[in-house]
């Protein structure tokens, strides 16, 4: 069973182990969504890397909450993720969520 988070645009889907050739970043911000707001982690480590059309990066989460000033913080369970821009199906075809 694949085991995810969504937050707003962004989800993160876990994955057993992170790619090789990735340089750690410094920042606790993942994205920043459409209207300027930030989804941000306290604690973690954050891997910028665009990977195909919707994958934008890593998270290595270990006590981790991720926050976003819209949505209500979310606990993650400790692990690594596969960060992905999400989109959705309309009848003029894939568009980006914009939240």
């Amino acid at each position: 069973m694949t085991k995810l988070f969504r937050h707003g645009d962004i989800c993160g889907v876990k994955i057993d182990k992170l790619p090789e050739g990735l340089t750690e970043t410094k920042t606790t911000i993942l994205e920043t969504g459409s209207h300027g707001h930030n989804h941000y982690i306290d604690k973690g480590k954050v891997y910028f890397k665009k990977d195909g059309e919707h994958i934008f990066g890593y998270l290595v989460a270990k006590d981790t909450t991720l926050n976003h000033e819209e949505h209500k913080d979310i606990k993650l369970d400790d692990g690594i993720y596969q960060l992905r821009k999400q989109t959705e199906y309309t009848p003029v075809g894939l568009i980006p969520v914009i939240d």
